[in-house]
């Protein structure tokens, strides 16, 4: 009963976020999985993975879910917070992806987070490309919450630009990995933070489906 209580929890908390998409195939030959910065404004259809398909005109279907971790277990895993279990059965060319923000707010609260770094960029994240071998991979970075803005990552820039900076390398040393930077495109900018100071509006979205349908675009050149 207890387990019952706490996915109940977990559905109401989430719900407001666009939780628990209904993932269907459609023929995607794009996949998205991460957390809420990607799933956001699903509900309005301009989350990333909305603009996203719009971009490059083929369906993507969109697995993201608000407050998801690279590493879960139990009934936090089975309502969709696992990352790689987001991974869905599918001849999907490109799996475009984030995490890691949560991990680092929910393990060492964005302070002496050198161990959960390592992880991240050397365990959790290799594994998970080993994991898509068939696959292209578009490694979403984030970009910086609002410093003083009161949200709930706002003593986390420095953490979220080291990770960026390690999973840049990541990308840089496997030609079938791709890491496309939002901290530039974002910051600063108030259009582009919703009210939580955190995650992005409609317009935040556009921004960061649009980086990533270029580079998309840009390696589908690449490789004629």
């Amino acid at each position: 009963m207890h387990r019952v209580a706490i996915l109940l929890s977990l559905l109401v908390a989430l719900g407001g976020c666009g939780f628990a998409p209904e993932v269907t195939d459609r023929n995607a030959n794009v996949l998205v999985i991460g957390d809420s910065i990607l799933a956001w404004n699903r509900g309005d259809g301009t989350s990333v993975a909305d603009v996203i398909e719009k971009r490059i005109g083929a369906p993507v279907l969109d697995a993201s879910v608000p407050g998801a971790t690279m590493r879960a277990s139990g009934v936090r895993a089975a309502v969709g917070l696992s990352i790689p279990g987001q991974i869905r059965a599918g001849d999907f060319g490109t799996i475009v992806l984030n995490g890691g923000a949560n991990d680092l707010r929910n393990t060492c609260g964005c302070s002496g987070c050198d161990a959960v770094l390592d992880r991240l960029s050397l365990q959790d994240y290799p594994a998970l490309i080993a994991r898509l071998a068939n696959a292209r991979v578009v490694i979403v970075g984030y970009y910086g919450p609002v410093r003083g803005g009161g949200g709930s990552f706002s003593s986390c820039s420095d953490e979220l630009a080291e990770l960026g900076r390690r999973l840049s390398r990541l990308a840089s040393s496997n030609p079938r990995v791709t890491f496309v930077p939002t901290r530039e495109a974002i910051d600063g900018n108030p259009a582009f933070y919703d009210s939580d100071r955190v995650h992005p509006t409609p317009a935040g979205s556009e921004v960061i489906g649009g980086l990533v349908a270029r580079a998309l675009v840009a390696n589908d050149g690449a490789s004629r």
